[in-house]
């Protein structure tokens, strides 16, 4: 097979230049690499099928998984790692069925050891054709997983279940690149010993997005982000290989088309018959999905400090006040102006409560979902609260200024809350006449997204800059005297966060605050 690689522009950031002569691999020289890429990957149970599901060819990673011997388990069928409920069920005999129709079957269960010990095992099983695309077996790679379920269901239930998978390879070239080639959930890279990409499956041109013309004799640090690059983390990855036989990373890498995914990448060393490192293997798993579910779990994990916050701070006081006029009122029930006084305190505080548990409530219920999301016309959104603060607005002889307003693409009681609680706040917070200007700073395309930059500027007390980030804390008050629960701007900063926007403020006392708001248009 030839590989035809691109010219490569040097540079300290760019990637080293392929040679520019045709490498040309032998049969023989393949094999070999397959064959140690196969024999040498003791993480992975890589197993050969015939078509009845016969096992054909057993390696040392499913010796150490499975616990049997080469010599005990070469033809009999695959059905004995199943446990006796799923064989009864058919279950091994619809894995084989499904990837003989679809192409390949996955599946997540538990799996019987030699020893009648259980494992929960993730396995692949992928469908393998001749010339004329007649199935001539199958390929079944097994990955224990039972550590890592373990962890994920005691830490979170809920959380991304991995499915760690790797490709079972033929002891004849042109079967191994049968498998490698059909395999699509799964980059499955062949490096020569600089780390030059000397073969490309379609799991790397699904993950990547690279065509094998690209990327063929290129180095693999194109797929990793500059700054990665600039510490040399490829390098490093390859020599702890060298070293340790193998390397683990996870952690963002690029795509042809500049944008990230989050990689699990496991690189093994491949070694010749003198112990010498010769190349490496390595494979590449999307795990976006999972990255994205453990964030939202830190994320929820905040949310939980800030309701422990509110229930063992902000919500505590009323409700002692609520306990001492009780107390008070009960033993006052002869003295009739006294008690009204007391009850009309604790109406006070129970109101004061009241408010604080609905904020509390608007702030956890403040989530983003596309489902939700529509075209918002915001001059209607400003229309709206200027009725909502009509007579406020009248009393005072307050009034709001704005520019002609863009069409987002947002949750539209996400933007009510937002500039509701940005006018209430200026409102509130001013001593004299309330004016408030809604300006339309500008529209910039910032890392390819359009955005629109408004400023809303009031002439309220204002406060010192160095508080401009506190002010978005949840119960975070500048102003103890006046009236609030201390979540509005918090939720101003998760709603505009919520819409991958930003949010920040400048101030000084005694002459207003602007808060500047980036969102998207689209």
């Amino acid at each position: 097979m030839q590989h035809h690689p691109d010219k490569a522009e040097t540079g300290d950031d760019r990637l080293p230049q392929a040679p520019a002569v045709v490498v040309q691999k032998s049969e023989a020289a393949m094999r070999v690499y397959y064959q140690r890429m196969v024999e040498e990957a003791t993480d992975y149970a890589l197993l050969l099928l015939d078509v009845d599901g016969n096992i054909l060819n057993w390696n040392p990673g499913a010796a150490k998984i499975k616990g049997y011997a080469e010599e005990e388990i070469m033809g009999r069928n695959f059905s004995i790692f199943y446990q006796a409920s799923d064989i009864a069920d058919g279950l091994p005999q619809r894995l084989i069925s499904e990837a003989a129709r679809a192409g390949k079957a996955s599946h997540e269960g538990w799996r019987v050891k030699r020893d009648g010990t259980k494992f929960w095992g993730s396995i692949v099983i992928t469908a393998l054709h001749d010339t004329d695309n007649a199935i001539i077996g199958f390929s079944k790679i097994t990955r224990d997983l039972t550590e890592r379920r373990n962890a994920e269901e005691n830490l979170q239930r809920y959380a991304a279940e991995l499915q760690l998978q790797n490709e079972r390879l033929y002891h004849s070239e042109q079967r191994y690149h049968r498998m490698i080639a059909e395999v699509e959930d799964y980059a499955i890279i062949l490096l020569d010993s600089n780390g030059l990409i000397q073969n490309w499956n379609k799991g790397a041109e699904n993950i990547k997005g690279y065509a094998e013309n690209e990327i063929i004799g290129k180095s693999f640090r194109a797929f990793y982000l500059p700054e990665d690059r600039e510490k040399q983390l490829p390098e490093h990855l390859l020599e702890q290989a060298r070293l340790h036989n193998k390397a683990n990373h996870e952690g963002w890498r690029l795509r042809k088309n500049g944008t990230r995914f989050w990689g699990s990448v496991v690189i093994t060393a491949l070694h010749d018959d003198a112990g010498s490192v010769v190349g490496f293997s390595k494979v590449t798993r999307d795990l976006t999905h999972k990255k994205e579910a453990e964030d939202l779990i830190l994320q929820k994990n905040k949310q939980l400090e800030d309701y422990a916050h509110a229930a063992s701070h902000d919500l505590q006081e009323p409700l002692r006040k609520i306990l001492l006029f009780s107390d008070l009122l009960q033993r006052n029930m002869g003295n009739r102006a006294a008690a009204e006084t007391y009850l009309q305190k604790i109406n006070n505080a129970t109101e004061r409560m009241s408010h604080l548990i609905k904020a509390v409530l608007e702030y956890s219920q403040t989530t983003v979902s596309d489902n939700l999301k529509a075209f918002v016309d915001l001059n209607d959104v400003i229309r709206n609260i200027e009725v909502d603060f009509e007579l406020l607005l009248e009393e005072r002889n307050g009034r709001i200024l704005r520019d002609r307003l863009p069409v987002i693409f947002a949750i539209p009681i996400q933007m009510h809350q937002l500039f509701t609680n940005l006018i209430s706040n200026a409102i509130k917070f001013c001593d004299g006449t309330p004016q408030i200007d809604i300006r339309v700073q500008q529209i910039d395309d910032i890392d390819s997204a359009k955005l629109v930059h408004i400023r809303v500027t009031d002439n309220g007390t204002g406060f010192k800059q160095e508080h401009a980030d506190k002010i978005f804390r949840m119960f975070h008050r500048l102003h103890d005297k006046k009236h609030g629960t201390g979540i509005g701007l918090a939720l101003c900063k998760r709603i505009v966060e919520n819409h991958r926007g930003k949010i920040t403020a400048i101030s000084e006392p005694g002459k207003g605050t602007s808060f500047d708001i980036l969102l998207p248009l689209e």
